[in-house]
């Protein structure tokens, strides 16, 4: 086998390369004439999905308060680390393995459901340990790491990895949208039963557990597929976690940036204040999730058009820098005028309004995340720059843990989510230094002409007096119309 087969056969080794390859390869997306329109299934599912999942938040911080809702938070913030600890990149080396091979075998399904099972369950002793030690966590706090950390076994033994690397989106979304489902009922019935808080992250194990084994007949049907064409590679849990290294390590300076400031905001100003604070920081941050499934099914046909094409892979990332910001200009922009009211309405407590100074900062920091992904993933990651990447992250990780405790202690909850801006606005800024040599945008008219559409929601609601919920209808018919100018662009016909 040469050094270059090599390479391609795992699809993280290619990512020990500085500069793009010179060989060619074959995009499973290359027929694609839009990456809006490869990524439509992995929007659509990502959106319910995360539907599901603000709805059980919002419900949870209605049902229960500020005070307990800031435990939550705390917990659920402990288990960003401890997720990306059991993860550690290991369904992306799975979901390229599968794509690569054409097939699912059963030694990778076995070696990464070891290797995350290992993971989950050691990342939960560490930190429950370190919770046990640590002042101030209550009992039920670390009960509901508990609860968390068992989502995490269970989710050991989730395939939808397998069915993104078979191309087989409906079926990744269907395990998703199940999962989120299935969590949300139980929290609602649990509620209503007068359960405590704390049952909460332990029904989302059960719905992790339930929905892997919806999936399970799916994934034994890929898995019965003979090879005719070679004989299985060997893998093992050492192998499947060595060869996640490279990203897994990436991947674990992601929750610093994420969740560490409201873990900060729960030590230094008490529960009170990180529920108002996740009140504030939540919506962005799972729409900011919502970007993320465009990017990752835009990734492909991005990757193969950076190393086969240079023409093409500058209109692929100039389309996905419109489609990005024609999705989330308008409505940020918009909720910055009004987040007050939207606050009142989602939450239906007067308390969590405290929070829209927090809000408002968190929308600027969504579109900022937004353009920092498409750059990060869409760019460096897509032409194998992965040391930048992860040096990007380091830093901006490194000067969150350093702003956020200061900013904290001197304005309070507000602080924290300035120290949270300014160290996200820090990776847009060397992701786009780093990438300044493989795009180059229309920054004016691709930003330009999203402001201007916000502009007649804004006016009607405030300078008009139309009320609220006129801009909430002049918002939807705006981003109606956008649809119907970018729908040629999104599903060009094709013969």
């Amino acid at each position: 086998m040469s050094r270059i087969d090599q390479a391609l056969h795992s699809p993280l080794s290619k990512t020990t390369f500085e500069g793009p390859p010179r060989w060619e390869t074959v995009s499973p997306d290359a027929d694609s004439a839009s990456p809006m329109r490869s990524t439509g299934t992995a929007i659509a599912g990502g959106l319910v999905s995360q539907a599901l999942k603000a709805a059980v938040m919002i419900y949870i911080a209605r049902a229960f308060g500020p005070a307990e809702f800031g435990s939550f938070s705390f917990a659920h913030s402990v288990n960003g680390f401890l997720f990306m600890i059991a993860q550690f990149a290991l369904p992306v080396f799975g979901a390229r393995e599968v794509a690569q091979t054409g097939r699912l075998e059963k030694g990778l399904f076995k070696a990464i459901t070891g290797a995350r099972l290992l993971l989950a369950i050691s990342g939960m002793a560490v930190a429950l340990v370190v919770l046990h030690l640590a002042p101030g966590v209550t009992r039920s706090e670390f009960w509901l790491v508990v609860g968390f950390g068992l989502s995490n076994v269970a989710l050991s033994g989730f395939g939808d990895w397998a069915f993104q690397g078979m191309r087989r989106m409906h079926l990744w979304a269907a395990l998703n949208i199940t999962w989120q489902g299935l969590w949300l009922i139980l929290t609602v019935a649990g509620v209503h039963a007068r359960a405590s808080i704390v049952l909460v992250p332990f029904g989302y194990a059960a719905a992790a557990f339930v929905a892997g084994l919806i999936g399970w007949p799916w994934l034994r049907r890929l898995t019965q597929r003979p090879d005719m064409h070679a004989p299985a590679p060997f893998y093992s849990v050492r192998s499947v976690i060595g060869a996640g290294a490279n990203l897994g390590a990436a991947a674990l300076l992601m929750p610093v940036l994420v969740w560490t400031d409201t873990i900060i905001v729960r030590w230094v100003q008490g529960q009170h204040s990180a529920g108002v604070y996740a009140a504030g920081n939540r919506v962005s941050l799972a729409l900011a999730m919502f970007a993320g499934f465009y990017v990752l099914g835009a990734f492909p046909k991005l990757s193969h058009s950076a190393i086969s094409s240079p023409h093409e892979y500058s209109k692929c990332f100039q389309r996905a820098f419109e489609d990005l910001a024609l999705l989330f200009i308008p409505g940020a922009l918009w909720a910055l005028f009004y987040a007050p009211q939207i606050m009142l309405v989602l939450y239906n407590n007067p308390e969590y309004v405290a929070g829209a100074t927090v809000f408002r900062i968190f929308l600027v920091l969504l579109l900022v995340n937004v353009f920092s992904n498409l750059y990060g993933m869409g760019a460096l990651v897509a032409h194998r720059r992965d040391h930048a990447y992860r040096r990007v992250f380091a830093i901006s990780a490194v000067t969150l843990l350093i702003l956020c405790p200061i900013l904290t202690l001197q304005c309070g909850i507000v602080g924290a989510a300035l120290a949270a801006l300014l160290s996200h606005s820090l990776s847009l800024v060397l992701f786009v230094g780093q990438a300044r040599d493989l795009v180059h945008p229309e920054l004016v008219r691709t930003l330009g002409v999203p402001a201007l559409m916000a502009v007649l929601p804004i006016l009607s609601g405030t300078v008009f007096g139309f009320g609220h919920w006129v801009s909430v209808a002049a918002l939807i018919l705006t981003y109606l119309a956008i649809f119907m100018w970018r729908r040629p662009v999104m599903y060009p016909l094709t013969k």
